[in-house]
């Protein structure tokens, strides 16, 4: 056990205790929550065209690492009903939550895992796996870059009988939080923080030879999907409201913020600290 680990423990045994099985767990942004959440099917659907496309048929097995209280693999269960899923969870309250999600459903395992651990996977061998905001929960570097090695390794090696396993990540960067710092500066604002359970990854984080990033003729991701909204809801809203209530605290899901969110290209700057990688296994 870690020092840090107490941390992460009593964070999220408290998130377990307020949230239950809602979507707000672990992400109070409705805006953000939707978007990961509409990423990660996108993604999905585009791994198994090209499953499909390189001649694999079978049922593919989907690993949520970190899957909290079931809510994502609650979305893929019936998004893709002909998937097997597996959802890993260290802390216990967020795994008993995503256990009773799924009670007497065959298509779906909850297992204890840490990814720090080489065997998080129990033997298991992913078609795709998804990491949503899962490492930069790994309060030191080195257990980041650990873990990441952990989980390219537990996704299907590239084979002749079709390509390696897809691997999907929305984390924490510390660039492009520095950006929205800098333009929150601009109007006088103080910075805004990682939060206290977490460490933002480098630039060149995912930058490993066994990664190939998976796009296809219809399938081309952003990474800086969330760039527009959170230049949004964390530079310009605050910048209004404080012209006419100065005292007014932080507003999330604001109607200034869902409008100008969805009115705008989403795609804007590189204000977001939390970015999309998606990633083909190639060795």
């Amino acid at each position: 056990m870690k020092d840090y680990d107490r941390i992460i423990q009593e964070h999220y045994q408290r998130i377990a205790a307020q949230a239950g099985l809602s979507p707000s767990s672990t992400m109070a942004d409705q805006i953000i929550r939707q978007r990961e959440t509409e990423a990660i099917v996108q993604f999905v659907a585009a791994a198994l065209a090209d499953r499909r496309a390189h001649g694999l048929s079978e049922a593919p097995l989907i690993m949520d690492v970190g899957c909290g209280n079931g809510y994502t693999l609650a979305v893929l269960r019936e998004a893709f009903p002909e998937a097997r899923l597996v959802g890993i969870e260290k802390v216990d309250a967020l795994r008993a939550l995503a256990a009773s999600r799924f009670e007497g459903d065959d298509q779906v395992r909850i297992l204890a895992g840490d990814i720090r651990d080489p065997a998080f996977h129990r033997g298991l061998q992913p078609d795709i796996l998804i990491s949503q905001r899962v490492l930069i929960n790994l309060l030191d570097p080195e257990d980041q870059r650990a873990a990441l090695g952990h989980l390219i390794r537990a996704v299907r090696p590239p084979r002749e009988a079709g390509p390696g396993g897809y691997l999907l990540f929305l984390e924490s960067f510390q660039k492009p939080l520095e950006n929205l710092n800098e333009a929150r500066a601009e109007f006088g604002m103080e910075p805004i923080p990682p939060a206290h359970h977490n460490l933002y990854l480098p630039e060149d984080f995912f930058d490993r030879p066994e990664l190939e990033p998976f796009a296809t003729d219809t399938y081309r991701p952003q990474p800086n999907f969330l760039s527009t909204h959170y230049f949004v809801s964390r530079v310009l809203h605050p910048v209004v409201t404080r012209t006419f209530q100065p005292d007014a605290p932080f507003k999330r899901n604001s109607h200034f913020v869902r409008f100008f969110s969805s009115a705008l290209p989403p795609a804007v700057g590189d204000y977001a600290p939390l970015k999309l990688y998606v990633f083909r296994r190639v060795r």
